[in-house]
């Protein structure tokens, strides 16, 4: 899946996520509404999700090392054939989207 946008640089708003006895999630959201979350919801992991990213020019945040933000629009066509990673991907934009008011 080809993935253009207007490659102009939007800043991105980071937000952590906290669940009860879990570790933090990060995800960000820019000024326009485009939601960043976690390369690990991509079905490769988030490596992979990196190298195909990168080739297809689509716009990510490295958080840390280890911890890169992909645009959910993108994540979630690169999901297209699961339906569980599809839910949680519409979860996590939903959150993001109330942190983020």
């Amino acid at each position: 899946m080809d993935f253009v946008e207007d490659h102009s640089q939007e800043d991105l708003h980071l937000i952590e996520l906290q669940a009860p006895g879990a570790a933090p999630l990060h995800a960000g959201v820019t000024a326009s509404g485009m939601v960043y979350l976690r390369g690990d919801l991509h079905p490769l992991g988030s490596a992979t999700a990196l190298l195909k990213a990168a080739r297809a020019q689509v716009p990510y945040a490295a958080v840390s090392a280890v911890n890169v933000l992909f645009p959910a629009d993108w994540l979630r066509g690169e999901c297209l054939h699961d339906a569980d990673r599809l839910r949680v991907i519409a979860a996590m934009e939903r959150l993001v989207r109330g942190a983020a008011r």
